[in-house]
Protein backbone atom coordinates (compact mmCIF):
# COMPACT_ATOMS: atom_id res chain seq x y z
CA UNK A 1 0.00 0.00 0.00
CA UNK A 2 1.45 3.44 -1.04
CA UNK A 3 1.21 6.00 1.83
CA UNK A 4 -0.58 8.92 0.67
CA UNK A 5 1.71 12.35 0.27
CA UNK A 6 1.12 14.89 3.12
CA UNK A 7 1.77 17.66 0.62
CA UNK A 8 -0.87 16.40 -1.57
CA UNK A 9 -3.04 19.61 -0.84
CA UNK A 10 -0.39 22.39 -0.05
CA UNK A 11 -1.43 24.24 3.28
CA UNK A 12 -4.05 26.67 3.21
CA UNK A 13 -7.13 28.50 4.23
CA UNK A 14 -10.28 29.46 2.26
CA UNK A 15 -12.28 30.56 4.85
CA UNK A 16 -9.49 32.85 6.05
CA UNK A 17 -8.42 34.15 2.94
CA UNK A 18 -12.37 34.80 1.97
CA UNK A 19 -12.56 36.42 5.22
CA UNK A 20 -9.94 38.92 5.06
CA UNK A 21 -11.00 39.82 1.36
CA UNK A 22 -14.39 40.45 2.90
CA UNK A 23 -13.20 42.66 5.58
CA UNK A 24 -10.81 44.79 2.80
CA UNK A 25 -14.08 44.82 0.20
CA UNK A 26 -15.78 46.57 3.76
CA UNK A 27 -13.83 48.50 5.64
CA UNK A 28 -10.76 51.11 4.83
CA UNK A 29 -9.18 49.81 8.07
CA UNK A 30 -9.09 46.22 7.18
CA UNK A 31 -7.96 47.52 3.92
CA UNK A 32 -4.93 49.05 5.01
CA UNK A 33 -4.00 45.98 7.89
CA UNK A 34 -4.45 43.62 4.53
CA UNK A 35 -2.17 45.36 2.22
CA UNK A 36 0.69 46.18 4.61
CA UNK A 37 0.54 42.40 6.22
CA UNK A 38 -0.10 40.23 2.91
CA UNK A 39 1.30 40.03 -0.64
CA UNK A 40 -0.64 38.42 -3.30
CA UNK A 41 1.85 35.39 -3.66
CA UNK A 42 0.62 35.17 0.16
CA UNK A 43 -3.09 33.87 -0.78
CA UNK A 44 -3.13 30.01 -1.93
CA UNK A 45 -6.30 30.13 -4.28
CA UNK A 46 -5.83 31.98 -7.92
CA UNK A 47 -8.59 33.55 -7.49
CA UNK A 48 -8.22 35.33 -3.91
CA UNK A 49 -4.80 36.76 -5.54
CA UNK A 50 -6.87 38.40 -8.17
CA UNK A 51 -8.83 40.29 -6.04
CA UNK A 52 -6.32 41.39 -3.64
CA UNK A 53 -4.32 42.61 -6.58
CA UNK A 54 -7.27 44.72 -7.26
CA UNK A 55 -7.30 46.02 -3.75
CA UNK A 56 -3.96 46.62 -2.81
CA UNK A 57 -3.58 49.11 -5.98
CA UNK A 58 -6.22 50.78 -5.06
CA UNK A 59 -5.04 51.21 -1.52
CA UNK A 60 -1.59 52.45 -3.18
CA UNK A 61 -3.40 54.66 -5.47
CA UNK A 62 -5.44 55.68 -2.28
CA UNK A 63 -8.57 55.18 -4.01
CA UNK A 64 -11.60 54.27 -2.39
CA UNK A 65 -12.34 50.39 -2.69
CA UNK A 66 -15.88 48.50 -2.53
CA UNK A 67 -17.60 45.38 -4.54
CA UNK A 68 -18.68 47.63 -7.85
CA UNK A 69 -15.31 49.72 -8.05
CA UNK A 70 -13.39 46.46 -7.84
CA UNK A 71 -15.23 44.76 -10.14
CA UNK A 72 -15.59 47.65 -12.18
CA UNK A 73 -11.53 47.65 -12.65
CA UNK A 74 -11.42 43.80 -12.82
CA UNK A 75 -14.22 43.76 -15.88
CA UNK A 76 -11.68 46.82 -16.95
CA UNK A 77 -8.36 44.32 -16.97
CA UNK A 78 -10.60 41.30 -18.25
CA UNK A 79 -10.17 39.40 -15.03
CA UNK A 80 -13.96 39.99 -13.79
CA UNK A 81 -14.73 36.35 -14.88
CA UNK A 82 -11.83 34.43 -13.58
CA UNK A 83 -13.04 34.78 -9.74
CA UNK A 84 -16.61 34.02 -10.68
CA UNK A 85 -18.00 37.65 -11.47
CA UNK A 86 -19.38 39.98 -9.46
CA UNK A 87 -21.33 37.50 -7.43
CA UNK A 88 -17.93 36.16 -6.16
CA UNK A 89 -17.42 40.02 -4.96
CA UNK A 90 -20.78 39.63 -2.73
CA UNK A 91 -19.96 36.45 -1.53
CA UNK A 92 -17.09 37.39 0.17
CA UNK A 93 -18.55 40.28 1.63
CA UNK A 94 -21.24 38.76 2.90
CA UNK A 95 -18.59 35.63 4.32
CA UNK A 96 -16.77 38.24 5.90
CA UNK A 97 -19.60 39.83 8.06
CA UNK A 98 -17.17 41.73 10.79
CA UNK A 99 -13.64 43.04 10.51
CA UNK A 100 -13.02 43.42 14.29
CA UNK A 101 -10.61 39.85 14.42
CA UNK A 102 -8.87 40.83 10.27
CA UNK A 103 -5.61 40.89 12.08
CA UNK A 104 -5.80 37.04 13.19
CA UNK A 105 -6.86 36.50 9.54
CA UNK A 106 -4.36 38.33 8.06
CA UNK A 107 -1.94 36.00 10.86
CA UNK A 108 -2.96 32.36 9.30
CA UNK A 109 -2.90 33.40 6.04
CA UNK A 110 0.90 34.18 6.38
CA UNK A 111 1.55 31.02 8.48
CA UNK A 112 0.26 28.96 5.73
CA UNK A 113 1.97 30.63 2.81
CA UNK A 114 5.57 30.37 5.11
CA UNK A 115 4.67 26.48 5.57
CA UNK A 116 4.04 26.35 1.16
CA UNK A 117 7.44 28.29 0.96
CA UNK A 118 9.27 25.77 2.88
CA UNK A 119 7.97 22.91 1.01
CA UNK A 120 8.56 24.27 -2.24
CA UNK A 121 12.52 24.81 -0.91
CA UNK A 122 12.43 21.60 0.51
CA UNK A 123 11.96 20.46 -2.78
CA UNK A 124 14.44 22.56 -4.81
CA UNK A 125 17.05 21.52 -1.80
CA UNK A 126 16.10 17.80 -2.13
CA UNK A 127 16.34 18.01 -5.94
CA UNK A 128 20.05 19.87 -5.82
CA UNK A 129 21.35 17.50 -2.89
CA UNK A 130 20.15 13.84 -5.06
CA UNK A 131 22.02 15.81 -7.94
CA UNK A 132 24.91 15.12 -5.99
CA UNK A 133 26.67 18.11 -6.44
CA UNK A 134 30.43 18.60 -6.63
CA UNK A 135 30.67 21.55 -4.21
CA UNK A 136 28.47 20.15 -1.53
CA UNK A 137 28.81 22.95 1.30
CA UNK A 138 28.27 26.11 -1.21
CA UNK A 139 24.96 23.80 -2.20
CA UNK A 140 24.71 23.86 1.70
CA UNK A 141 24.76 27.83 1.86
CA UNK A 142 22.50 28.14 -0.51
CA UNK A 143 19.81 25.74 1.55
CA UNK A 144 20.36 28.25 4.47
CA UNK A 145 19.63 31.25 2.38
CA UNK A 146 16.39 29.67 1.34
CA UNK A 147 15.36 29.06 4.62
CA UNK A 148 16.89 32.49 5.69
CA UNK A 149 15.00 34.54 3.15
CA UNK A 150 11.44 33.08 4.20
CA UNK A 151 12.76 33.97 7.76
CA UNK A 152 13.17 37.46 6.76
CA UNK A 153 9.79 37.75 4.95
CA UNK A 154 7.81 36.04 7.34
CA UNK A 155 9.21 38.30 9.81
CA UNK A 156 8.78 41.91 8.41
CA UNK A 157 10.10 45.10 9.86
CA UNK A 158 7.18 47.79 9.48
CA UNK A 159 9.49 50.10 10.84
CA UNK A 160 9.98 51.34 14.95
CA UNK A 161 7.52 54.02 16.53
CA UNK A 162 9.84 56.26 18.49
CA UNK A 163 7.29 55.71 21.80
CA UNK A 164 7.90 52.11 21.26
CA UNK A 165 11.98 52.92 21.39
CA UNK A 166 11.77 55.40 24.20
CA UNK A 167 9.66 52.91 26.16
CA UNK A 168 12.13 50.29 25.62
CA UNK A 169 9.51 47.68 24.34
CA UNK A 170 11.67 47.68 20.69
CA UNK A 171 15.02 49.43 22.38
CA UNK A 172 18.11 47.53 22.33
CA UNK A 173 18.51 47.62 26.06
CA UNK A 174 14.51 46.74 26.90
CA UNK A 175 14.40 49.04 29.61
CA UNK A 176 12.95 52.95 29.35
CA UNK A 177 15.58 54.97 27.72
CA UNK A 178 15.76 57.94 30.32
CA UNK A 179 16.32 54.73 32.92
CA UNK A 180 18.82 53.32 30.64
CA UNK A 181 20.49 57.01 30.60
CA UNK A 182 20.23 57.21 34.26
CA UNK A 183 22.08 53.87 34.16
CA UNK A 184 24.68 55.18 32.00
CA UNK A 185 24.85 58.39 33.95
CA UNK A 186 25.57 56.62 37.43
CA UNK A 187 28.37 54.73 35.91
CA UNK A 188 29.85 57.32 34.35
CA UNK A 189 29.85 59.14 37.84
CA UNK A 190 31.49 55.47 39.58
CA UNK A 191 33.99 54.88 36.53
CA UNK A 192 37.61 54.88 36.79
CA UNK A 193 39.17 58.06 35.66
CA UNK A 194 41.41 56.58 33.59
CA UNK A 195 39.07 53.92 31.81
CA UNK A 196 38.03 55.23 28.49
CA UNK A 197 34.35 55.92 27.40
CA UNK A 198 33.56 53.36 24.57
CA UNK A 199 30.15 52.25 23.57
CA UNK A 200 31.34 49.32 21.57
CA UNK A 201 33.64 46.06 22.49
CA UNK A 202 36.59 47.83 24.00
CA UNK A 203 40.03 46.82 21.46
CA UNK A 204 42.63 46.75 24.87
CA UNK A 205 43.71 50.20 23.71
CA UNK A 206 43.11 53.43 25.35
CA UNK A 207 43.87 55.60 22.61
CA UNK A 208 42.34 53.97 19.56
CA UNK A 209 39.20 52.97 21.85
CA UNK A 210 39.00 57.06 23.11
CA UNK A 211 38.64 57.44 18.90
CA UNK A 212 36.94 55.06 17.49
CA UNK A 213 34.70 54.40 20.54
CA UNK A 214 35.38 50.59 20.36
CA UNK A 215 33.80 48.11 17.95
CA UNK A 216 30.39 48.23 17.73
CA UNK A 217 27.69 45.40 16.74
CA UNK A 218 26.95 45.14 13.20
CA UNK A 219 30.23 46.98 12.19
CA UNK A 220 32.80 45.74 8.98
CA UNK A 221 36.34 46.76 10.63
CA UNK A 222 39.42 46.58 7.82
CA UNK A 223 42.53 46.08 9.41
CA UNK A 224 44.96 46.32 6.45
CA UNK A 225 49.03 46.80 6.18
CA UNK A 226 51.73 45.41 3.70
CA UNK A 227 53.30 42.05 4.85
CA UNK A 228 55.24 41.73 8.04
CA UNK A 229 53.94 45.18 9.62
CA UNK A 230 52.21 43.20 12.36
CA UNK A 231 48.32 42.98 11.24
CA UNK A 232 48.18 40.05 12.33
CA UNK A 233 49.89 40.49 15.73
CA UNK A 234 47.22 43.17 16.16
CA UNK A 235 44.50 41.75 15.41
CA UNK A 236 45.37 38.27 17.78
CA UNK A 237 45.77 40.81 20.68
CA UNK A 238 42.49 42.52 20.32
CA UNK A 239 41.32 38.84 20.50
CA UNK A 240 43.16 37.90 23.62
CA UNK A 241 42.35 40.93 24.92
CA UNK A 242 38.33 40.40 25.01
CA UNK A 243 38.61 36.58 25.59
CA UNK A 244 40.98 37.11 28.62
CA UNK A 245 39.98 39.68 30.16
CA UNK A 246 36.87 40.81 29.07
CA UNK A 247 35.53 36.80 29.08
CA UNK A 248 34.16 36.99 25.43
CA UNK A 249 34.02 34.80 23.03
CA UNK A 250 35.25 34.95 20.00
CA UNK A 251 36.28 33.20 16.47
CA UNK A 252 39.21 33.56 14.54
CA UNK A 253 39.34 32.20 10.84
CA UNK A 254 42.71 31.84 9.81
CA UNK A 255 43.40 30.93 6.35
CA UNK A 256 47.13 31.92 6.50
CA UNK A 257 48.21 30.29 9.56
CA UNK A 258 47.08 26.93 10.99
CA UNK A 259 45.26 26.79 14.44
CA UNK A 260 48.97 25.26 16.10
CA UNK A 261 51.06 28.53 14.85
CA UNK A 262 47.91 30.71 16.01
CA UNK A 263 48.24 28.92 19.10
CA UNK A 264 52.30 29.22 19.41
CA UNK A 265 52.09 33.29 18.60
CA UNK A 266 49.00 33.83 21.37
CA UNK A 267 51.23 31.87 24.24
CA UNK A 268 54.59 33.63 23.66
CA UNK A 269 51.92 37.23 23.67
CA UNK A 270 50.38 36.05 26.83
CA UNK A 271 52.82 34.69 28.72
CA UNK A 272 55.64 37.30 27.35
CA UNK A 273 58.18 34.09 26.21
CA UNK A 274 60.04 34.43 23.13
CA UNK A 275 58.87 32.31 20.08
CA UNK A 276 61.95 30.85 19.47
CA UNK A 277 62.61 29.82 23.35
CA UNK A 278 59.34 27.85 23.29
CA UNK A 279 60.43 25.82 20.13
CA UNK A 280 63.55 24.87 21.46
CA UNK A 281 62.54 24.37 24.84
CA UNK A 282 65.28 26.69 26.72
CA UNK A 283 63.01 28.18 28.92
CA UNK A 284 64.20 29.22 32.61
CA UNK A 285 62.11 28.31 35.77
CA UNK A 286 59.96 31.75 35.59
CA UNK A 287 59.70 31.27 31.87
CA UNK A 288 57.92 28.11 32.14
CA UNK A 289 55.73 29.01 35.17
CA UNK A 290 54.86 31.91 33.01
CA UNK A 291 53.73 29.52 30.36
CA UNK A 292 52.18 27.24 32.21
CA UNK A 293 50.01 30.12 34.33
CA UNK A 294 48.76 31.31 30.04
CA UNK A 295 48.25 27.82 28.91
CA UNK A 296 45.68 27.28 32.52
CA UNK A 297 44.06 30.62 31.42
CA UNK A 298 43.80 29.80 27.72
CA UNK A 299 41.44 26.76 28.76
CA UNK A 300 39.24 27.98 30.84
CA UNK A 301 37.72 30.90 27.99
CA UNK A 302 36.36 30.30 24.76
CA UNK A 303 38.29 31.25 21.79
CA UNK A 304 37.30 28.92 18.46
CA UNK A 305 39.83 28.80 15.59
CA UNK A 306 38.76 27.51 12.14
CA UNK A 307 42.08 27.23 10.03
CA UNK A 308 40.65 25.34 6.72
CA UNK A 309 42.44 27.16 4.00
CA UNK A 310 40.86 27.90 0.46
CA UNK A 311 37.30 28.85 1.68
CA UNK A 312 35.09 30.49 -0.51
CA UNK A 313 32.43 33.28 1.30
CA UNK A 314 29.49 30.99 1.28
CA UNK A 315 31.64 28.25 3.16
CA UNK A 316 32.79 31.11 6.00
CA UNK A 317 29.10 32.71 6.23
CA UNK A 318 27.87 29.15 6.95
CA UNK A 319 30.92 28.65 9.16
CA UNK A 320 30.28 31.64 11.39
CA UNK A 321 26.62 31.65 11.81
CA UNK A 322 27.18 28.02 12.65
CA UNK A 323 29.99 29.41 15.62
CA UNK A 324 26.98 31.73 16.97
CA UNK A 325 24.57 29.08 17.28
CA UNK A 326 26.94 27.09 19.05
CA UNK A 327 28.91 29.20 20.66
CA UNK A 328 27.54 32.86 20.99
CA UNK A 329 30.63 34.32 20.02
CA UNK A 330 30.79 38.35 20.32
CA UNK A 331 33.37 39.24 17.88
CA UNK A 332 34.67 37.53 14.67
CA UNK A 333 38.81 38.03 12.97
CA UNK A 334 39.32 36.90 9.67
CA UNK A 335 43.05 36.83 8.32
CA UNK A 336 42.49 38.14 5.70
CA UNK A 337 40.07 39.06 3.14
CA UNK A 338 42.51 38.23 -0.37
CA UNK A 339 42.50 34.87 0.57
CA UNK A 340 39.23 34.52 -0.02
CA UNK A 341 36.91 33.38 -3.14
CA UNK A 342 33.82 34.29 -3.99
CA UNK A 343 30.83 32.45 -4.13
CA UNK A 344 31.47 30.56 -7.67
CA UNK A 345 35.25 29.64 -6.38
CA UNK A 346 36.86 30.36 -9.37
CA UNK A 347 39.64 33.33 -9.60
CA UNK A 348 40.76 35.12 -12.95
CA UNK A 349 42.60 38.08 -13.05
CA UNK A 350 39.61 40.02 -15.01
CA UNK A 351 36.50 39.28 -12.51
CA UNK A 352 39.13 39.43 -9.39
CA UNK A 353 37.56 43.00 -8.71
CA UNK A 354 34.12 42.04 -8.78
CA UNK A 355 34.69 38.96 -6.43
CA UNK A 356 36.13 40.90 -3.79
CA UNK A 357 33.19 43.63 -4.01
CA UNK A 358 31.08 40.50 -3.56
CA UNK A 359 33.20 39.28 -0.68
CA UNK A 360 32.97 42.24 1.23
CA UNK A 361 29.79 43.33 0.72
CA UNK A 362 28.47 39.81 1.85
CA UNK A 363 31.29 40.20 5.22
CA UNK A 364 29.38 43.19 5.56
CA UNK A 365 25.45 41.45 5.63
CA UNK A 366 27.24 39.03 8.06
CA UNK A 367 27.87 41.47 10.67
CA UNK A 368 24.75 42.89 10.45
CA UNK A 369 23.08 39.36 10.08
CA UNK A 370 24.84 37.99 13.53
CA UNK A 371 24.98 41.62 15.32
CA UNK A 372 28.52 41.60 16.36
CA UNK A 373 31.63 43.23 15.19
CA UNK A 374 33.67 41.48 12.46
CA UNK A 375 37.50 42.60 12.35
CA UNK A 376 38.53 41.41 8.82
CA UNK A 377 42.15 41.95 8.22
CA UNK A 378 43.53 43.20 4.38
CA UNK A 379 46.67 43.28 1.80
CA UNK A 380 47.81 46.63 0.49
CA UNK A 381 48.77 47.35 -2.68
CA UNK A 382 52.64 47.57 -3.63
CA UNK A 383 51.93 51.59 -4.58
CA UNK A 384 52.39 52.26 -1.19
CA UNK A 385 56.04 50.72 -1.58
CA UNK A 386 56.80 53.54 -4.12
CA UNK A 387 55.77 56.35 -1.82
CA UNK A 388 57.94 58.76 0.03
CA UNK A 389 57.09 58.43 3.27
CA UNK A 390 55.62 54.94 3.13
CA UNK A 391 52.15 56.31 4.48
CA UNK A 392 49.31 54.13 3.70
CA UNK A 393 46.26 55.77 2.14
CA UNK A 394 42.89 54.39 1.61
CA UNK A 395 43.20 54.04 -1.81
CA UNK A 396 46.06 51.41 -1.32
CA UNK A 397 43.27 49.06 -0.44
CA UNK A 398 44.21 45.92 -2.73
CA UNK A 399 41.79 45.15 -5.71
CA UNK A 400 38.66 47.19 -5.25
CA UNK A 401 37.18 50.07 -4.03
CA UNK A 402 34.23 48.37 -2.50
CA UNK A 403 36.52 47.52 0.55
CA UNK A 404 36.65 51.15 1.73
CA UNK A 405 32.36 51.20 0.76
CA UNK A 406 31.47 48.52 2.49
CA UNK A 407 33.55 48.86 6.05
CA UNK A 408 32.34 51.05 8.57
CA UNK A 409 35.68 51.74 10.10
CA UNK A 410 39.45 51.31 7.97
CA UNK A 411 42.45 51.38 9.68
CA UNK A 412 45.95 50.62 8.84
CA UNK A 413 49.09 49.60 10.72
CA UNK A 414 52.29 51.44 10.07
CA UNK A 415 55.61 51.17 11.12
CA UNK A 416 58.46 53.49 10.16
CA UNK A 417 61.35 50.95 11.57
CA UNK A 418 60.28 48.12 8.67
CA UNK A 419 61.80 50.76 6.36
CA UNK A 420 64.67 52.24 8.69
CA UNK A 421 65.84 50.57 11.59
CA UNK A 422 66.49 53.83 13.10
CA UNK A 423 63.36 56.06 12.82
CA UNK A 424 60.88 55.38 15.36
CA UNK A 425 62.00 51.77 16.64
CA UNK A 426 59.47 49.85 18.63
CA UNK A 427 56.49 51.99 17.91
CA UNK A 428 53.55 51.55 15.79
CA UNK A 429 51.23 53.98 14.19
CA UNK A 430 47.16 53.06 14.01
CA UNK A 431 45.87 55.26 11.30
CA UNK A 432 42.15 55.46 11.15
CA UNK A 433 41.32 56.69 7.85
CA UNK A 434 37.66 56.42 8.06
CA UNK A 435 35.28 55.64 10.66
CA UNK A 436 31.31 55.95 9.54
CA UNK A 437 30.40 56.75 13.15
CA UNK A 438 33.56 58.89 14.92
CA UNK A 439 36.54 60.84 14.00
CA UNK A 440 39.93 59.68 12.05
CA UNK A 441 43.60 59.90 12.74
CA UNK A 442 46.54 58.28 14.38
CA UNK A 443 47.72 56.44 17.36
CA UNK A 444 50.84 55.43 18.96
CA UNK A 445 51.07 52.01 20.62
CA UNK A 446 54.25 50.01 21.60
CA UNK A 447 55.37 47.15 19.73
CA UNK A 448 57.89 44.25 20.88
CA UNK A 449 58.43 42.15 17.49
CA UNK A 450 60.45 39.27 19.90
CA UNK A 451 56.63 38.86 21.50
CA UNK A 452 54.35 39.48 18.29
CA UNK A 453 52.66 42.05 20.58
CA UNK A 454 51.31 45.35 20.78
CA UNK A 455 50.50 47.85 24.18
CA UNK A 456 49.63 51.09 24.98
CA UNK A 457 52.22 53.72 24.37
CA UNK A 458 52.33 56.69 27.06
CA UNK A 459 54.06 59.82 25.91
CA UNK A 460 56.74 61.51 27.61
CA UNK A 461 55.39 64.98 28.12
CA UNK A 462 59.17 66.36 28.47
CA UNK A 463 60.71 68.89 26.31
CA UNK A 464 63.59 66.45 25.21
CA UNK A 465 60.55 63.86 24.07
CA UNK A 466 59.07 66.48 21.61
CA UNK A 467 62.46 67.58 20.10
CA UNK A 468 63.11 63.87 19.84
CA UNK A 469 59.51 63.68 18.02
CA UNK A 470 60.11 66.99 15.93
CA UNK A 471 63.34 65.43 15.05
CA UNK A 472 61.48 62.23 13.81
CA UNK A 473 58.77 63.72 11.96
CA UNK A 474 61.26 65.56 10.19
CA UNK A 475 63.49 62.55 9.32
CA UNK A 476 60.40 60.51 7.47
CA UNK A 477 57.70 62.49 5.68
CA UNK A 478 54.16 62.34 6.89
Amino acid sequence: MVEKSIYATPPNSKESEMMVLGCMLTSSNSLSIGSDGLEDSDFYHSEHQIVFKGLKQAFSQEKPADVHLIAEELKRIGKLDLIGGIAYLTTLVQYAGTSAYVEEYVEIIRKKSVLRQMIESSKVIEKKALEEPDDVYSCLDEAQSYFFRISQKANPSLGVHLKELLSGMKGETKMPYLKDLQLKQEAYHTRDPNEPIVTGLPSGFTDLDKLINGFNKANLIILAARPSMGKTALAVNIAEYLVFERNLAVGIFSLEMTADELLHRMICSLSEVESERIKTGSLDGMEYQRVVETVGRMQTQTLIIDDQPGLKITDLRARARRLKEVFDIQFLVIDYLQLLSGSKGHFSVDNRQNEISEISRMLKNLARELMIPILCLSQLSRKVEDRAGHRPMLSDLRESGSIEQDADIVMFVFRREYYNSNDKPGLAEIVVAKNRHGGVGDVELAFRKKFAKFSNYTRDSSSSDKESEDAFSAFTPR
